[in-house]
């Protein structure tokens, strides 16, 4: 049950961030068309491309990409181990990294407090609210914290199915 609801969770925040590449697109491809075209750039498009579109993009389906075990992979010397040195291994680091991003995920989101109380602004040719983007860290963050953990302790219960690559396209069980 706890596999599923971080399944569709992570899913979530992936097609959001799926979303935001789409208007990113859009939105850039708008401006391209209104400066060179009709002389008329839309004003404060760096600003929001910059502080909406690329941080959802970035951190939103971080833990997607866990679950489909999309990160970058070195296995120069664990790949001659013992399969079940291969797994604690990996569920030692899945604890680490999920420490880190839980940190990560902590600091990001009191300093989000912090700019959501002041409404912080980006100013260039308009004022752009961008309080908002600041919680999408911890969000993103915390998400992949908590599939890292899950992640671990099924490893250390001996199921390597959450290693397979397929299972991104499937809710974890």
């Amino acid at each position: 049950m706890l596999g599923k609801l971080l399944g569709y969770a992570s899913a979530l925040l992936a097609w959001i961030g799926g979303v935001a590449l789409v208007l990113m697109m859009l939105h850039i491809a708008a401006d391209v068309v209104a400066r060179y075209v009709f002389n008329a750039p839309l004003h404060g498009t760096v600003e929001i491309v910059s502080a909406y579109y690329m941080v959802a993009v970035v951190f939103l389906p971080l833990a997607m990409i866990e679950r489909a075990n999309g990160h970058i992979v070195v296995e120069l010397a664990t790949q001659h181990f013992p399969r079940r040195i291969q797994d604690a291994l990996i569920g030692v680091v899945a604890l680490l990294s999920a420490a880190y991003f839980g940190a990560f995920a902590w600091q990001t989101g009191g300093d989000a407090i912090k700019k959501y109380e002041i409404g912080e602004q980006a100013l260039g040719t308009v004022a752009v609210t961008v309080w908002p983007t600041r919680f999408f860290l911890p969000i993103g963050c915390g998400m992949i914290a908590l599939v890292l953990v899950y992640k671990a302790v099924r490893l250390f219960r001996g199921d390597r199915k959450v290693l397979q690559p397929h299972v991104a396209r499937e809710a974890i069980e």
